[in-house]
């Protein structure tokens, strides 16, 4: 087990990607395990005779295609969730009960999106407060 985990490192420290903490435990690791070393010696002559040779103009471009099912099935989890969450909201906006003892919530007229009579004061009474060029009260303060 953690000879497979040192042999995963070793192509992370060609390329720069370790760690000082992981280098050195990298590095005692391969003192100790022959096998390992072996490998890592291995590794790196291969990899450096492949970056010392010139790069091959190629013909036609390289196309890597990926597998669009695990997008596909992500996709549908997520509808599934969200309808999963549109339905238990329902659930509880038809099961809660209202102070007139019915379980259904009715409006009457047009929803209001305007915010609370108490939420525009508290702005009104910051924005009298602050003003550009004032300095600001100090915190805890109450406005």
């Amino acid at each position: 087990m953690v000879c497979e985990r040192v042999r995963e490192q070793v192509s992370l420290q060609l390329d720069g990607e370790l760690s000082q903490l992981e280098r050195r435990m990298l590095e005692s690791h391969l003192a100790r395990c022959v096998a390992c070393a072996e490998y890592a010696m291995d590794v790196r002559d291969f990899t450096e005779r492949i970056r010392s040779e010139p790069l091959a103009a190629i013909d036609r471009p390289v196309v890597v295609r990926r597998h669009r099912t695990l997008t596909t099935a992500r996709l549908q989890i997520g509808v599934a969730a969200a309808f999963a969450l549109a339905a238990l909201g329902l659930a509880g906006q038809l099961a809660a009960p209202q102070p007139d003892g019915s379980s259904v919530t009715r409006f009457d007229g047009a929803p209001s999106l305007s915010p609370p009579a108490s939420v525009l004061e508290r702005e009104q009474a910051i924005l009298r407060v602050v003003r550009p060029g004032i300095t600001l009260p100090s915190p805890g303060t109450v406005l």
